[in-house]
């Protein structure tokens, strides 16, 4: 019996202050058979002596059971002065086991600071108005949860985090100051452990977040042709501007790159520019596809100044097309038939090829009379048709001109009247 109620004395496994709530008390103890009695002793750190007891009839069971649970203070407590304390607790289960814990925790005894809402004269700086005026209340809350103002406490002012300035709270633990912002930032309040009576813990403000008007930027562009055979250079020729209150003016000495492409996504490096004194560039390329030029500014150094972007014309660009051979000739039944061979030697091939024949009585005035589809057929793409009704004259194929390839004509071929 006595080494099976050995093994069964409670167990203290946690004491300590609550956080965020300094005065209240807490202790965790456990037991199987039930904690029935905690009594807490506070041992100042500084002299070593008893400074308050705390009785089982000050606590109530916060959480947990009575086998595994959290007892907590039913007020804040009240001591002579701030500063740590060592906690020893009895406790006592309901078979009579007890256990005496010494230093189970530490008990905080503190002022902590805390701030009012931190104000600001204004939720955006620009290039001109870099100021921001910050406004806010020290506060301190004691451990028996009176919440009073802090006076003559030193508050910094963090700008991202760092601190830029240091400011003193008056009687009413109010407190002005100014920041500079050189960007996009957060300001907050901060207080640290000062010195002064009564000692308080640290504590911050909400931080406040800054977000800067940008100077808006735009590019005009013109492109020397939409259209260009392939093989063939493009030149972009472009001015960057920015908004000012007397209207748009140049942007000099920017710099910013340039991509060509058919879309955001499949697009080549042209390169990097940067401005005239009369905000333009120029740049020449040479594309092996259709697309435009997508223009971008670096304002990376410069964050009240927009990243502008913008984009040109459609360049379209031609590939080569030829007609490698072609005939036309009357047939026993009186109908020409025409056929022969189109190439496309940049390599790309349109789909369907779509081949026009034509008729032109002097070779000179010409009409479409029929469009048939050419074909790969082992040594190019070929083409035929039947043309019924054709009379004396001269015929040719041609492929129309699109926005992938040059447009062709064959040789014209005469075709003698009928006999």
């Amino acid at each position: 019996m006595t080494t099976a109620h050995a093994a069964d004395q409670p167990e203290v496994t946690y004491a300590g202050s609550v956080s965020g709530d300094l005065g209240i008390l807490q202790i965790n103890a456990r037991s199987a058979a039930g904690i029935k009695s905690i009594t807490a002793h506070l041992v100042s750190d500084a002299s070593q002596t008893e400074v308050a007891k705390i009785g089982t009839k000050d606590f109530r069971l916060s959480s947990g059971t009575r086998q595994d649970g959290s007892w907590r203070t039913k007020k804040p407590l009240k001591l002579p002065e701030f500063g740590s304390y060592r906690i020893d607790v009895d406790a006592t289960d309901a078979d009579g086991g007890h256990v005496l814990q010494k230093s189970a925790g530490d008990f905080a005894y503190y002022v902590v600071a805390q701030f009012g809402v931190l104000t600001v004269d204004r939720n955006a700086i620009d290039r001109e108005h870099r100021d921001v005026h910050v406004e806010g209340t020290l506060y301190g809350r004691w451990p028996t949860r009176q919440v009073k103002p802090l006076a003559a406490r030193q508050v910094e002012i963090n700008v991202d985090f760092g601190t830029q300035t240091t400011v003193t709270t008056d009687a009413r633990g109010h407190f002005t100051a100014s920041a500079r912002l050189d960007a996009a930032a957060s300001v907050q309040a901060v207080f640290r452990m000062d010195g002064g009576k009564p000692e308080a813990l640290y504590g911050e403000s909400k931080p406040v977040q800054i977000g800067v008007d940008q100077i808006p930027t735009r590019f005009t562009s013109t492109v020397s042709s939409t259209g260009v055979d392939f093989g063939k250079p493009v030149t972009v020729s472009v001015k960057a501007e920015q908004k000012t209150a007397d209207g748009w003016v140049p942007l000099a000495g920017r710099s910013g790159g340039v991509l060509f492409g058919p879309d955001d996504v499949q697009t080549d490096d042209v390169g990097r520019f940067t401005t005239a004194d009369d905000g333009t560039f120029t740049m020449e390329y040479t594309p092996w596809r259709g697309g435009y030029f997508q223009l971008g500014l670096d304002t990376s150094d410069d964050p009240f100044l927009q990243a502008g972007t913008g984009r040109s014309d459609v360049v379209h660009v031609h590939r080569a097309s030829k007609f490698t051979a072609f005939t036309a000739a009357r047939s026993d039944t009186g109908q020409v038939h025409a056929e022969g061979l189109i190439d496309f030697p940049d390599g790309w091939t349109p789909a369907p090829i779509n081949v026009h024949i034509e008729y032109s009585p002097d070779g000179v005035n010409w009409s479409k009379l029929t469009t048939v589809e050419a074909s790969w057929g082992g040594s190019g793409n070929a083409f035929a048709a039947d043309l019924e009704k054709s009379g004396a004259g001269y015929y040719r194929a041609a492929f129309s001109v699109d926005d992938h390839f040059q447009s062709a004509t064959s040789q014209m071929v005469f075709v003698p009247a009928s006999t």
